[in-house]
């Protein structure tokens, strides 16, 4: 990959500046910047924590009644030369929120994750992976719920929780690990570009109105995906991708 990345962020930047809902998120790009030269410049990566997004529309929230306030990115991004897709691409979202309950009042968050799988065989060398499989089939790149930030979260003054004082039969959801869904590899700017998708799709709808930010994005896609794409017709490179589960 010839293009330094933190330029690349930093015409995002200069477009999503022109949108208010995203003013902060521009701000928070341009304040990590020198950092992300350098890390770039010394090992093409880049790092960051609490990239600030919009905070997703309040549309089919659970619990009930729950408002949100805040959403924020973390990201570790590596490549390495000769490769045709990010040798670590993981992407945790955190979204945070607030329920008044008739007076006592639950600080919520809700978590999401595209996360590398660093121990499939593909990383460890087959005959480390052969003596230690993976117990469930994890594509190289896949889409997740939870993640370590959850982790954090539920760690501290969590309910229900061990011990429960509560008494009586009660309703919850329930989060497992699975599915994990295996995802197109993404550098930051299409994370980025994703998780606007996502939070907001009339922010984003907004944000493509301007020419600059669409080349950005079909810049970053063109760069990331064309090569994708053709060496998916490698039955080997299939696998490696997707996981123990492809069998073709």
């Amino acid at each position: 990959m010839t293009v330094a990345l933190p330029d690349e962020l930093e015409s995002l930047a200069d477009a999503m500046r022109r949108e208010p809902s995203t003013e902060e998120t521009a701000s928070w790009i341009y304040t990590n910047l020198g950092r992300f030269r350098t890390d770039w410049k010394n090992g093409q990566q880049l790092c960051g924590n609490g990239l600030v997004l919009p905070t997703p529309r309040n549309q089919g929230l659970h619990p009930v009644g729950c408002e949100l306030h805040f959403a924020s990115l973390d990201f570790q991004y590596e490549w390495r030369d000769g490769e045709v897709m990010p040798w670590r691409a993981e992407y945790q979202v955190r979204v945070e929120g607030l329920l008044d309950a008739g007076g006592a009042l639950f600080e919520l968050q809700d978590h999401w994750r595209i996360d590398t799988d660093m121990y499939a065989p593909s990383r460890r060398g087959a005959e480390n992976a052969a003596q230690n499989p993976s117990k469930e089939p994890h594509p190289l790149f896949h889409f997740q719920r939870g993640g370590h930030a959850q982790d954090a979260f539920a760690s501290r003054n969590f309910l229900p929780g061990t011990p429960c004082a509560i008494q009586g039969e009660w309703r919850g959801l329930l989060q497992s690990p699975g599915p994990r869904v295996p995802v197109l590899p993404l550098d930051p700017i299409l994370a980025i570009d994703f998780c606007l998708s996502q939070n907001d799709g009339t922010v984003w709808r907004r944000l493509q109105n301007f020419p600059e930010y669409l080349t950005i994005i079909q810049e970053a896609q063109r760069r990331l995906w064309e090569p994708f794409f053709e060496a998916l017709q490698d039955p080997v490179f299939r696998r490696t991708w997707f996981g123990p589960s492809l069998l073709v």
